[in-house]
């Protein structure tokens, strides 16, 4: 029953108030001993300290989300993922938060951006499935550019410019300014 309900939240990664909002558990003494149970068993696994999974085989940029928050994976993973830059990042996650943080958890480096507060709060050029959030091209750029000054993108054929100035002007004038001059 219990593996049923968290397999259908369509989650991968859970928090312990999320196991205990899914399962209603509302005594937090009662889910913690729930959760050490269900890890002894070998019906959850332990990632790190108050994160958990049914399986090896999660939803790695949704940990990347849990870790921090609010957050969203942006920057050079998403670039590579769309071919935007050529260079692979496939054992690291690179994502935005509100602090500059970096771990390591099985095998996989994630590391965080500190973005000002208003920026990390600019919606346009965020995906939200409900499970994880991620940058759109166009947003990886222009946080690569806010966080790095000069970067070098080796393929812009698929970016949507009109997308990309849009974000731009939300981050401002500096900001703007760069990607009009190198971009239009």
């Amino acid at each position: 029953m219990t593996l049923n309900l968290l397999l259908k939240s369509g989650k991968t990664v859970f928090k312990v108030n999320e196991i205990g909002n899914i399962l209603g558990i509302n005594n937090n003494n009662y889910l913690f001993v729930y959760v050490n149970r269900l890890k002894k068993r070998g019906e959850i696994k332990m990632i790190k300290k108050g994160l958990y999974a049914l399986t090896d085989n999660f939803n790695y940029f949704e940990l990347a989300n849990k870790l921090r928050s609010p957050s969203y994976v942006s920057f050079q993973t998403v670039l590579f993922k769309e071919g935007i830059i050529f260079q692979d990042f496939e054992n690291t996650i690179i994502s935005t938060g509100p602090n500059s943080y970096k771990t390591t958890i099985l095998g996989k480096q994630y590391i965080y951006h500190k973005l000002k507060p208003e920026f990390l709060a600019i919606p346009k050029g965020i995906k939200n499935d409900g499970l994880v959030k991620i940058a759109t091209p166009e947003r990886a750029i222009i946080d690569c550019l806010y966080i790095y000054n000069n970067y070098h993108f080796d393929n812009l054929e698929k970016i949507n410019k009109e997308l990309l100035f849009d974000i731009a002007k939300e981050f401002g004038d500096k900001i703007f300014k760069k990607i009009k001059k190198n971009y239009a």
